[in-house]
């Protein structure tokens, strides 16, 4: 069995990624109550994720990285280990964190570039595909591929302005309940004293107006169930090309 290995900022992502690959057919090995066992044999642990794709053909690891920083470690980590542990893909699964309004943003961005100099060295040949590089490991090649959250949605009330999971998020939930996006921003607007605008800001409004029972995390991976909002998901990571990125690791 081959495996393909997500890297994620954190245990949001984490969450939001257990929806979507359940809802294209992958299987939750948690939910048999034993131990996620990888291919080589190795238990899951660490907060990481195992899934089988539909055809159990392929194992999916989804590994919370603690930031951008910990997923730039982690695959050069991974890809320093590749020959002795085989892997089809890995995808480094980030927040674009560019403003949808066009303003500067200083935070550190991971970039095509970074990664392709990540993977190249003297051992390995690295060739360009859509959506980032395939490498070239001793006649075996693996793909390396950048997957930033964001959404073309333009700059409107109830949506943060960084290009984030949560903006990913608080767009399909405002083309789903429009009435919605609103309320949130009229509640965000009261506050006195607010702290400097984080998008989580607006996350956590609709999930405590809406979803309170689910909590943070389950809130990212239950959006998948609700038959208004998945469809916007779709359209949005359909738009960006993350889709097509996803569909990798079912074929």
């Amino acid at each position: 069995m081959r495996e393909s290995v997500i890297l994620c900022e954190g245990y949001y992502d984490r969450a939001f990624w257990k929806g979507w690959l359940t809802h294209i057919g992958c299987k939750d090995l948690s939910r048999n109550g034993k131990p996620v066992m990888a291919p080589d044999g190795t238990p899951v642990t660490k907060g990481q994720y195992g899934y089988h794709s539909p055809d159990e053909k392929r194992f999916i690891r989804v590994v919370p990285c603690g930031g951008k920083d910990g997923v730039i470690r982690i695959a050069k980590d991974r890809l320093e280990g590749r020959l002795d542990k085989p892997w089809d893909h890995l995808i480094l699964s980030v927040d674009s964190d560019l403003n949808a309004d066009g303003s500067p943003n200083p935070t550190k961005k991971i970039t095509p570039q970074g990664i392709q100099d990540l993977a190249s060295n003297d051992n390995r040949s690295v060739s360009p595909i859509t959506g980032g590089f395939e490498v070239d490991f001793r006649g075996e090649t693996s793909q390396v591929l950048l997957m930033e959250w964001s959404t073309f949605d333009p700059s409107s009330p109830g949506l943060p302005n960084q290009q984030t999971l949560e903006r990913l998020v608080c767009a399909a939930i405002k083309s789903a309940y429009s009435e919605r996006a609103d309320t949130v921003q009229k509640w965000l607007d009261s506050r006195g004293q607010p702290p400097p605008p984080d998008p989580k800001d607006h996350a956590w409004s609709y999930m405590a107006g809406w979803y309170a029972e689910h909590g943070c995390q389950d809130f990212f991976r239950h959006l998948w169930d609700d038959e208004k909002i998945m469809p916007e998901l779709r359209s949005r990571l359909q738009q960006s090309g993350d889709w097509d990125i996803a569909q990798e690791l079912i074929k």
